[in-house]
């Protein structure tokens, strides 16, 4: 059987005759609408197939086709907090009982890479010390700290240049805009601000230019914004939003360039008594869970008008069959108004096209479990392994929204 023919049924459930196989590979335009469709995977293990196949899987428009398809997410890195060590759940494929832990190896460094975000593929990292907790924000002047852009399914990187700024600046945020729909590029984007007035000023890092950091707009305090949380940030069509914990928070424009306002969900009782439990983007749609009665197994989600006047609740999560199924999550050592009463983190939120088929990730002592939102039926993905310096984790949660970073498969070059 000839390599063409067995690389068309490895893609295919159909059986397809030699004559239809060979009709196919002559033909360049069908046979580049058959493999844009296939997951970046397969595609990248074609091109060992032909010399024919190589040329075209490596062309750098077929490459940008193949990115701009829409993607499912078919996995989480999750981070572990004092080790340079990720833990891998698999949301396309069958988890091992125990969910692989390893570290980001695309450059040897004695400190470790930290991932900061994930965008549609494409992950912005950088250097750490991981003898002490991750602070999330980066001195300037400090030569060991190092920015990066990844594509984990092709393992290409990029080495950001280097911020300029005197020893009285800090990052607190560090943000990457890419929609591989609309274009193959990205840009990242810096709050640099003041260690002491709080004065930001943004800057911006452009793939398409490959040019130094430029500056964007007059310099803002951060404080004028009360509460917010500068290393929130989540891209959704075309801007980065940050949320904070009163009434307003924040949002930039990437292509205009515009700072504006964004307010955060009504909630009952206020922010002051609930806890933001999830913040994240999925099909285009902005979502913040929020928990506001912890003796209560409900976790609402609220999702954003597309005009950004405000919130409406989406659903109303109850995990009351979770608890029912894995009664270790209940800390007993704490009383029932207290907000970690429940040993419970979401990862991750789907929104699928079809309602019904939206899920949640979410963590429990020592597991990860899908949690499907119409019907609240779960399964479990993966075990915990014991933490890299020994801690054991049936009791103990690792991972909080934050520290879930969605991949993606992607073609795109950085």
């Amino acid at each position: 059987m000839s390599p063409t023919k067995q690389a068309f049924r490895a893609a295919s459930s159909n059986t397809i005759t030699s004559s239809e196989a060979e009709t196919i590979a002559n033909n360049v335009d069908l046979l580049t609408l058959i493999l844009i469709h296939l997951p970046i995977r397969s595609l990248l293990k074609f091109k060992a197939v032909s010399k024919h196949w190589l040329s075209l899987i490596s062309d750098p428009n077929f490459r940008r086709r193949a990115s701009s398809k829409p993607k499912p997410i078919s996995g989480l890195f999750l981070f572990r907090t004092f080790t340079p060590f990720y833990d891998f759940v698999s949301l396309s494929h069958e988890n091992p009982s125990l969910a692989p832990s390893r570290p980001l190896t695309f450059v040897q460094h004695p400190s470790g890479i930290k991932i900061l975000q994930s965008c549609n593929g494409l992950v912005l990292c950088c250097t750490y010390e991981t003898d002490q907790p991750f602070s999330g924000s980066y001195e300037t002047h400090d030569p060991g700290t190092r920015f990066f852009i990844y594509n984990p399914t092709t393992n290409q990187f990029n080495k950001l240049p280097r911020l300029r700024g005197d020893s009285k600046r800090f990052v607190p945020s560090m943000n990457m805009a890419f929609d591989p729909s609309i274009s193959p590029h990205y840009k990242v984007v810096c709050f640099q601000c003041h260690n002491f007035s709080w004065q930001c000023q943004i800057k911006i890092y452009s793939s398409e230019t490959r040019g130094p950091w430029k500056l964007s707009g007059n310099p803002f305090s951060v404080q004028e914004i009360d509460c917010l949380i500068p290393d929130s940030g989540v891209f959704c069509n075309s801007t980065i939003h940050w949320i904070s914990h009163s009434e307003t928070a924040l949002c930039f424009d990437v292509n205009k360039e515009q700072r504006s306002e964004l307010p955060m969900p009504l909630v009952p009782g206020g922010w002051d008594d609930s806890r933001v439990r999830y913040f994240g983007e999925s099909h285009g749609h902005l979502h913040i869970a929020n928990l506001y009665e912890p003796e209560k197994t409900q976790i609402d989600f609220y999702e954003l008008e597309k005009d950004y006047n405000g919130w409406f609740l989406k659903y109303r999560v109850d995990f009351g069959g979770v608890v029912a199924a894995f009664p270790e999550m209940i800390r007993r050592n704490l009383d029932p108004s207290d907000m970690d009463y429940y040993g419970l983190s979401i990862l991750c939120f789907v929104r699928e096209e079809v309602d019904n088929d939206s899920f949640l990730v979410l963590h429990l002592p020592g597991k990860a479990i899908n949690f499907r939102i119409k019907d609240e039926v779960f399964s479990k993905l993966c075990d915990f392994g014991a933490d890299q310096i020994g801690v054991e984790v049936e009791s103990v949660m690792n991972f909080g929204w934050f520290d879930a970073f969605q991949y993606i498969e992607t073609f795109t070059s950085v």
